[in-house]
C-alpha cells in the first residue's frame, strides 16, 4: 500500500489538547494554550485554526496552525506556532519519514504564505529542514544526568558565577502575585531601553497578564531576589511533558555584576530535572551574540531549528518588482550625477 494522506479537517480542542499531551517531542508552542493566549494578546489578529490529517494506514498528525490575519483582513498567513516559536505536527503513534514527507508537502503546496520554525526534538527533524529559508539554532541542556549532569558542559566562568550569586546571598522563587510580574514587567522595560533598536521583540504588559493568568503548570515566572527581597532578574519558563523552555529573560542592568542570570538557569536546571523533564531549552538567541555566548557558557549546546518561510506568489512578484524599481531608481540617480553614463568602474 502506497502512504497517502486520507482526510484533513478542522481539529477540535479536545483533539488538540489529547495529541499535545500524547506527543513525545510537542513544546508548549505547540499547545492550544500557547495559539489562543496570542489570539487574545493580538485582539483576533492571529486565530487558533488546528488541522487534522488522517493517513490511509491509520496514523494521524495535528498541525497547531495559527491563521494571522494582515491587511485589515484582506491577506492571510498560516503560522506553525506564534511569535517566531516551534512549530509542526503532533503525532499520538510514532510517525515515519513518508509520513513527515507528507505532511510537509501538505503545508507547502498550500496557496496560503507560511512561517515555521522547525521542532529540533521532532525525530523526523530533518524531513522538513531540507525545504528552510533561514538557518537558525537553540541552546539545550539534556536532563537525563541530573541537575550537575545538566551542566556538566558549562564553562568553568559559569559555575564561577553561580557560585558568586549564591556567596552574594541572591535567592531564587516563583512568581506568585500581580506585583511579581508588574515587577518584572518593569525589569523588561530597562532591558528594552537598553537594547534601544537592536531589541528583537517588544511586548506590552498585557501579554504578561495574559500568561500570569494562564499560570501553572504551563507557565512559571521565576524571580532572583536580593537579600533584601529586592527583584533584579527574571524568567518565563513554558512547560510541556518532557520538555520547558526559557522564553524570556530579562535582568537590571546594575546588578549584572551578581551573576543573577547565571544562578536563574542553574535553577531553572535543577527544578526540570526534579520534574523528570528532559530537556531544559534556552531558546534561539534572536542573532544577539551575548546572548549566544551566555548560554554556551551555560552549558547549552547548539542544536539546529532552522526556518522555514513560503511567501505567497503575488508577495514574490511585488518584491521582485520593488527589486528592479530600486535598480531604475539606482540608475536614475547615477544618470543625473554621470551625464556621459559613465560607470564608477570604468573610470580611470
Amino acid at each position: 500500500m502506497t502512504l497517502a494522506v486520507r482526510d484533513s479537517r478542522p481539529a477540535t480542542a479536545a483533539e488538540w489538547d489529547a495529541l499535545w499531551t500524547a506527543c513525545p517531542y510537542a513544546t508548549y508552542f505547540h499547545s492550544r494554550a500557547w495559539s489562543e493566549d496570542w489570539s487574545a494578546y493580538t485582539v483576533g489578529s492571529l486565530v487558533p485554526a488546528p488541522v487534522l490529517v488522517t493517513f490511509n494506514d491509520g496514523r494521524r498528525a495535528l498541525l497547531p496552525i495559527t491563521r494571522q490575519l494582515r491587511r485589515r483582513g484582506l491577506a492571510v498567513r498560516h503560522l506553525l506556532s506564534p511569535a517566531g516559536t516551534y512549530g509542526g505536527w503532533l503525532a499520538d503513534q510514532p510517525l515515519e519519514a513518508a509520513h513527515a514527507e507528507l505532511l510537509t508537502g501538505w503545508l507547502l503546496r498550500t496557496r496560503v504564505p507560511l512561517w515555521w520554525r522547525v521542532n529540533p526534538f521532532d525525530p523526523l527533524a530533518a524531513v522538513p529542514a531540507q525545504e528552510a529559508t533561514e538557518p537558525d539554532v537553540t541552546h539545550l541542556l539534556a536532563l537525563e544526568a541530573g541537575p550537575e549532569g545538566a551542566c556538566e558542559k558549562a564553562t568553568h566562568r559559569h559555575r564561577t558565577a553561580v557560585r558568586k550569586a549564591e556567596r552574594a546571598g541572591l535567592t531564587v522563587r516563583r512568581a506568585t502575585t500581580a506585583a511579581d510580574w508588574e515587577a518584572y514587567f518593569s525589569i523588561y522595560e530597562s532591558t528594552l531601553a537598553r537594547w534601544g533598536r537592536n531589541a528583537s521583540s517588544r511586548y506590552d504588559a498585557s501579554l504578561f497578564e495574559i500568561l500570569r493568568r494562564r499560570g501553572e503548570p504551563g507557565v512559571t515566572l521565576w524571580l532572583v531576589e536580593l537579600k533584601n527581597g529586592t527583584i533584579v532578574s527574571g524568567a518565563v519558563t513554558l512547560s510541556a511533558p518532557h520538555h520547558v523552555v526559557g522564553w524570556h529573560m530579562a535582568t537590571l542592568a546594575e546588578h549584572f555584576q551578581l551573576r543573577p542570570a547565571n544562578l536563574l538557569v542553574h535553577e531553572m536546571a535543577r527544578d526540570a530535572c526534579e520534574r523528570s523533564l528532559d530537556w531544559l531549552d534556552l531558546n534561539p538567541s534572536g542573532g544577539h551574540e551575548g546572548v549566544r555566548v551566555f548560554k554556551e557558557r551555560c552549558g547549552g549546546q547548539p542544536v539546529a531549528c532552522p526556518v522555514i518561510v513560503k511567501d505567497a506568489p503575488w508577495a514574490r512578484a511585488v518584491a521582485s518588482c520593488s527589486i528592479v524599481a530600486a535598480k531604475l531608481r539606482q540608475a536614475t540617480v547615477r544618470g543625473k550625477r554621470e551625464p556621459d553614463g559613465a560607470s564608477e568602474a570604468s573610470r580611470d
